[in-house]
């Protein structure tokens, strides 16, 4: 959730953008608020990524061991 502070600061910079106009603070302070619950509401869905596939190889056929080499 938005802090106090957050919401009043951006109510500032939204006052500033549009000229420092008099008697919007309840506008700004409102529109700023709305802002920032949007933002948090959408950045608070999480997409986890699919568990990684892994292609292993087929075992070893019976009576032969690929890693054993015979002696010379």
């Amino acid at each position: 959730m938005a802090t106090e502070e957050q919401i009043r600061a951006l109510a500032y910079t939204i006052w500033e953008q549009e000229g420092c106009p008099e008697g919007k603070g309840d506008e700004h302070y409102y529109r700023a608020k709305q802002i920032l619950e949007e933002q948090e509401a959408t950045s608070s869905v999480k997409f986890e990524p699919p568990p990684p596939v892994i292609n292993l190889p087929p075992p070893p056929k019976k009576g032969k061991s690929p890693t054993r080499r015979k002696k010379a």
